[in-house]
């Protein structure tokens, strides 16, 4: 049993192109920014003091391997 349906012509001007996004944004560069290894950073110790603008922050490593900043 074949249903047929009446569409009006004026609906089958559909516009189908697939616009481009011209304001993808392009990924952020690393490349002009410091980078510091872990093992830079901490030697062989587990914990370091950051000193930001007269405030003391201490970056942990965990036993689990993770880095914890606190203040």
């Amino acid at each position: 049993m074949d249903k047929q349906f009446d569409i009006p012509s004026e609906s089958m001007d559909l516009d189908i192109t697939q616009k481009q996004d011209t304001k993808t944004p392009s990924p952020p560069s690393y490349s002009n920014k410091p980078e510091l290894s872990t093992e830079q950073l901490f030697g062989t110790a587990r914990e370091v003091i950051i000193v930001h603008k007269g405030e003391e922050y201490r970056l942990c490593i965990t036993r689990n391997e993770k880095l914890i900043l606190t203040k």
